[in-house]
């Protein structure tokens, strides 16, 4: 069977050119909500530059801050307690030197990349829908479901669409900068290795290798795609593609001994273990991924109905890769969820494939025109609630994750300039989450995954502004450095430290402990 039934050289120059003025329009969509919000932020209030799942986002921007001091292996900034460097998260420290070179502001360089990765993880998606269906007007229809359509989590039930950034392609656009791109080295790594042609394989591995260093779990997902590919190839061949296994073997060698010593890294040390214990992202119930791929996942079985007729390569991967993801969602393991990274592409392929191969011809005149608008214009409700609830954060009272007072912001600064760069914070957990993004230090408490022992940590930072526990105990066994005392400070308890402000912005006062 050939692999190239739709060739991507083959593709016009115009098609390209359509696919990226399209691409750029669709992250312009998904900056949107953090314009309209940055430029409605009241001026006693700074924006912190983020808007989707903003715990994890400004520890993205703190690795960030690692990485524009000059740091290659990161320190876990939420955590005070002393820990090896880690080979983890080399992304956003390579954005952090990015940032630095460029003199671009941290959240800046992360919106850049945001917005570039999802730019490249539309045109990667385009290449894999120009290989499954051969007419311009059905590349460019499946490519707008791929890009902007979700499920039915609008009508009220909680669902994947709307809880879970990297079950759907706009939503992950919409939240971080590392799902994007790693979305898009899935489907360029895959492509390449089921050609097994020439030195492809090479590149491919050198894909799934970045791939790895992005996002260490990933390359899981990728080869049980490929599995399922092999496996369904000597269904259909009834023979053994000695070639294509060999290659995808070895590849998946040189990805796994990557993986382990990740692992194994993070392993060795009780302090990065710990962290990888509470690291926990569990699947919810089944109920919550029908839901989130709502219209898609029946659609996208009579797609594989239809793939698997056809038998080409292209579609053989495409039912390969929605099984085995969507088995992995359960596995025994504590980042479930995570393996819906990528699903949301080849059950829309598929389920394009179901609607316009199974369905719509067995209708007649103008109903199969509305059938595939009514099927667009409910799918497309997901994204349209997405920027509705994210833009809405400039009218709700400001939400202590998303915003911070101008007074902590002057605080912030003079700290990134005078505190030294492992000085270690006493914080309420709503400054503790800015403080290693904004001010360069590390905190008590600021995360619930990345602070070890976590829930001990967050009771003791309030029982110390509480004056529950013994404050001066807290701060010789923590090796505190300073006690920051600000709005969100001031609703655990009273700042009778005993110590002279360091520095004092409006109602925000710093102390240093002697």
């Amino acid at each position: 069977m050939s692999n190239l039934q739709s060739p991507i050289s083959s593709l016009q120059v115009s098609e390209w050119r359509w696919v990226m003025i399209a691409a750029a329009m669709v992250v312009a969509l998904a900056l949107l909500p953090y314009v309209i919000v940055a430029s409605s932020t009241p001026a006693s209030l700074q924006f912190g530059g983020l808007l989707v799942n903003p715990i994890d986002g400004q520890s993205y921007l703190a690795k960030m801050r690692q990485g524009y001091d000059g740091f290659w292996l990161l320190r876990l900034p939420y955590t005070a307690t002393d820990q090896p460097d880690a080979f983890v998260y080399t992304y956003y420290l390579a954005l952090g030197h990015v940032a630095r070179l460029t003199r671009l502001s941290l959240t800046a360089m992360f919106h850049v990349a945001r917005l570039a990765g999802g730019w490249v993880l539309l045109l990667a998606v385009y290449g894999l829908i120009a290989r499954v269906f051969d007419t311009m007007r059905e590349r460019r229809r499946v490519w707008l479901f791929v890009a902007l359509t979700g499920g039915l989590g609008w009508i009220g039930i909680e669902a994947s669409d709307l809880t879970i950034p990297e079950s759907n392609t706009f939503f992950s656009m919409l939240t971080n900068a590392h799902f994007p791109i790693a979305q898009a080295l899935m489907v360029i790594g895959l492509m390449m290795l089921i050609d097994a042609q020439g030195r492809k394989w090479l590149w491919a591995t050198l894909v799934l290798l970045v791939l790895t260093v992005l996002q260490p779990f990933a390359p899981v997902s990728a080869f049980a795609a490929l599995g399922g590919f092999l496996f369904l190839c000597w269904l259909r061949d009834r023979k053994f593609s000695r070639r294509k296994f060999v290659l995808s073997v070895l590849s998946g060698l040189c990805v796994a001994a990557l993986m382990l010593f990740i692992y194994f890294s993070l392993q060795s040390d009780p302090i990065l273990r710990s962290w990888m214990a509470q690291n926990m992202t569990p699947s919810p119930p089944l109920i919550g991924y029908l839901l989130g791929y709502g219209l898609i996942w029946p659609l996208a079985i009579l797609g594989g109905r239809a793939a698997w007729r056809r038998g080409r390569d292209v579609d053989l991967l495409l039912i390969g890769w929605a099984i085995t993801s969507a088995l992995l969602l359960y596995a025994p393991f504590a980042l479930q969820r995570r393996f819906a990274l990528g699903l949301h592409i080849p059950l829309v392929l598929l389920a394009l494939m179901g609607l316009m191969h199974e369905v719509l011809p067995r209708l007649r005149g103008r109903i199969k025109t509305w059938m595939l608008r009514i099927v667009f214009a409910l799918s497309l409700l997901t994204t349209l609630l997405l920027l509705l609830a994210s833009s809405s954060a400039a009218l709700r009272p400001p939400d202590p994750r998303l915003f911070f007072t101008q007074d902590e912001a002057a605080t912030f600064e003079w700290m990134a300039v005078n505190a030294a760069h492992d000085a270690i914070v006493l914080a309420a957990p709503e400054t503790g989450l800015f403080l290693p993004a904004w001010a360069d230090v590390r905190v008590l408490y600021g995360h619930p995954f990345e602070t070890v022992d976590a829930e001990r940590m967050r009771m003791l930072v309030e029982q110390f502004y509480a004056d529950t526990i013994d404050r001066t105990e807290v701060l010789r066994a923590n090796h505190v450095d300073y006690i920051f005392y600000g709005p969100n400070e001031r609703e655990l308890g009273p700042n009778d430290f005993g110590l002279i402000p360091i520095f004092t912005s409006g109602d925000v006062m710093l102390y240093q402990v002697p």
